[in-house]
């Protein structure tokens, strides 16, 4: 379930903002894990969106920040969670699928 906020300009536009909530599945995409939401603003038109979202799994969250390229592998910060993962660090590693 995504959706995306077309501010004028009309098109493709820095400002435009992309929201989403969408199921999680796990390693093997065949058993839901848990839910997320968040919102992504256009910054470079064409290239790229910073992101900051929130995946909501049975032990806590994690939130994660950083850019969803729009032809390349992004690469977002683990910027913390809640409960089993209240300690959670490091990086999410964002595949691109043409």
């Amino acid at each position: 379930n995504e959706v995306l906020t077309d501010h004028p300009p009309t098109g493709d536009s820095a400002g435009d903002v992309l929201t989403f909530a969408n199921q999680i599945y796990d390693k093997a995409n065949k058993t839901q894990v848990g839910t997320d939401q968040g919102y992504c603003l256009r910054v470079d038109v064409g290239k790229s969106f910073e992101c900051t979202w929130t995946a909501f799994l049975a032990d806590g969250q994690i939130t994660v920040a950083g850019p969803f390229f729009d032809a390349k592998e992004s690469t977002l910060a683990i910027t913390g969670g809640t409960g089993a993962y209240k300690d959670a660090r490091g990086e999410m590693e964002l595949g691109f699928r043409d």
